[in-house]
């Protein structure tokens, strides 16, 4: 028995096909973690990219508000598709919405007296700020992604 332990015939072998599987395994977990980490900045970009055109509605329904109620509403873009950033895109409402919602007025502010600059007097009859409450989404490309920016915005002073 003991003339077999010292018979070292094939033990590179063994030894050999063993550092192959660490190396093999250490390899494959690589490649997994990798994978995951480009899904991981992909989607990052993807729901960067569709907050990015949430915003850029976001500032179209602000430039859109004026002392018009009719215009100010206006769901954004007015033809009821999407306004297209590349392979970005927005409109107006919630993302469950079937297609873009008109802006909502949600009442005003009057502030009496309240002055528009340096010079241009008091207006004892005050003015009023609308209010209007905004929804917008961005989708990201074949709507893989998408964003939600709620707010509200005011215009004014419109007098009274």
């Amino acid at each position: 028995m003991i003339g077999l332990l010292k018979n070292e015939r094939g033990i590179a072998l063994a030894v050999l096909t063993m550092l192959i599987a660490i190396l093999a395994s250490m390899t494959g977990a690589a490649l997994l973690f990798s994978r995951a980490d480009l899904m991981i900045s992909s989607n990052f970009r993807k729901g960067t990219g569709a907050l990015y055109a949430a915003d850029a509605g976001v500032r179209e329904a602000l430039n859109q508000l004026s002392g018009d109620l009719t215009t100010s509403q206006a769901k954004i873009p007015p033809d009821g598709e999407t306004r297209t950033l590349g392979n970005y895109s927005y409109r107006s409402g919630r993302r469950t919405d079937p297609g873009p919602q008109p802006l909502q007025h949600t009442g005003f502010k009057n502030a009496p007296g309240y002055s528009l600059g340096a010079g241009t007097g008091y207006n004892p009859g005050g003015y009023i700020f609308h209010t209007y409450e905004i929804h917008m989404t961005g989708m990201g490309p074949l709507n893989s992604s998408a964003r939600e920016i709620e707010m509200l915005g005011q215009y004014g002073p419109v007098p009274n």
